[in-house]
């Protein structure tokens, strides 16, 4: 228990049953990442599968001595950002880069109307805010971020699958996304050139291993999780005939994890979680997301403090609660992140009075022990399933083996993260750590080095703009 309070026997004995859910022992963790394995199989064998391992395209990884001045386009949400980036060579690059807001209207009129914005973003930027002198000869090399779904069939071409996030632009929905853009381009006379298309987890991957010199898997840990790392093209063996399988190499692959175990048949699943779950707006899908990202990990937190609220006699708050509390997300994962924080029950009791509308009086030490609990409990378990992810790509890249025992060469396995768990939550890497120790052993955990992947919707579509570019006189 934090902050060196004990509680009373009969307290400890509900919290430790309840604790017992969410636990993840040795053995568990080995089954599931055992089980992690099985899914990236069977996503690599063939389509359709929830852990969809796609196929991006991307045959290469940056080593740090790459030169160039590119442009990135990154579209994700309210804001759409235009980056211009130029590689150094020497592992650093420098950035330049301008928000520019998407309005309602663009976002829900025609899809040609959006990508007249992007375009006249990109004209405005080159114009008001770039270094970059345009040449008539030679186009300026772009890479787009878009952070939705689309099936891609090459490092420049993906079809948008479905609008997420607020957008329902009309007429693009099954087009090509690139296209799009390019058209755009094109109508605006714009001398700049869409080469490739990027998910964020493969800019991360990019970016981390510009800065590093290398790295083995990319990943975000923040409002919600993935993944990507790189493959023998012959693995793929869903691509078939696909003229990538003829040139051989690696390939880099969106493993889109957050799906990972949609049945929940290894996933520790608690009343909490089925709730999560159950009330969220895709019910049955992104199992592993809902387990361990930003997004819900607050939500399962409201929910067991809740219980404990309701239980009888009460373990918490005497009883009461608050309208915020009470409320569909009320408890955001960043309340988590400063309770865990706090170094007394006074600075928790205030997280709770500032954020929560309880009374400072209301609030007893037991209380803020229990919440600090709760904080723990839930963050620890999201904390060894991401780490679960990462052993597993560890094992399936070949430079680990499960319960211990190294690959066939020992190096430094460097890991890419991004997101606001990653960056923030604190502990989030040691309990990641933990879970890779109990999975792979301390002595492959010891070359592992996790660092946060630069800007990865920006340097990393710069350097996938670049790969394409490298890969283009040898595409078909």
């Amino acid at each position: 228990m934090p902050l060196d309070h004990q509680l009373p026997p009969a307290k400890q004995a509900v919290l430790d049953q309840i604790a017992s859910g969410f636990k993840l022992s040795q053995t568990k963790l080995h089954e599931i990442t055992q089980r992690f394995l099985e899914e990236y199989a069977l996503g690599l064998s063939a389509y359709n599968h929830p852990l969809a391992m796609i196929p991006t395209y991307v045959t290469g990884v940056p080593d740090g001595s790459e030169t160039g001045t590119f442009l990135a386009l990154d579209l994700g949400g309210t804001n759409l950002r235009v980056c211009e980036i130029q590689l150094h060579g020497d592992k650093t690059f420098t950035l330049r880069q301008q928000k520019y807001k998407v309005s309602e209207a663009l976002k829900t009129g025609e899809a040609s109307a959006l990508f007249d914005y992007l375009a006249d973003s990109v004209d405005h930027f080159l114009t008001e805010i770039s270094d970059s002198q345009i040449s008539n000869e030679e186009a300026l090399s772009l890479g787009l971020t878009f952070s939705f779904p689309v099936e891609q069939s090459a490092i420049d071409k993906g079809i948008l699958l479905t609008w997420t996030k607020g957008f329902a632009a009309r007429n693009a929905v099954g087009k090509d996304v690139v296209g799009l853009l390019q058209d755009a381009f094109d109508r605006k006379h714009l001398h700049v050139k869409c080469v490739a298309l990027v998910n964020d987890t493969v800019g991360a991957m990019l970016s981390r291993a510009y800065a590093s010199g290398d790295c083995m898997l990319g990943a975000i840990f923040g409002t919600g999780t993935n993944g990507a790392f790189a493959v023998k093209v012959e693995e793929l063996t869903k691509l078939g005939n696909d003229p990538a399988v003829a040139k051989g190499g690696l390939m880099i692959l969106n493993t889109e994890w957050g799906a990972f175990n949609n049945s929940r048949s290894v996933l520790p699943s608690t009343p909490f979680d089925q709730k999560v779950d159950r009330e969220s707006i895709n019910p049955t899908f992104q199992a592993f997301e809902k387990f361990i990202s930003g997004l819900y990990l607050g939500e399962i937190t409201r929910n067991l403090l809740l219980s404990l609220v309701d239980s009888v006699p009460s373990l918490l708050f005497s009883g009461l609660s608050t309208p915020t509390l009470n409320s569909h997300y009320g408890f955001d994962t960043a309340y988590m992140s400063a309770i865990e924080n706090a170094k007394t029950a006074q600075e928790v009791k205030q997280v709770l009075v500032e954020n929560l509308g309880f009374k400072l009086e209301a609030i007893s030490d037991d209380d803020a022990a229990i919440v600090r609990w709760a904080c723990e409990t839930v963050a620890t378990r999201g904390a060894y399933l991401s780490g679960c992810a990462v052993a597993a790509t560890m094992i399936q890249t070949g430079h680990a083996q499960l319960g211990g025992g190294s690959g066939p060469e020992e190096k430094i396995l460097k890991v890419g993260v991004d997101g606001s768990l990653a960056e923030h939550y604190p502990g989030f890497q040691d309990r990641v750590r933990q879970a890779i120790r109990l999975i792979v052993g301390e002595e492959v955990e010891s070359r592992v080095e996790i660092a946060m992947a630069k800007d990865g919707s920006g340097v990393g579509a710069a350097l996938c703009a670049l790969q394409a570019l490298k890969q283009a006189p040898s595409r078909p």
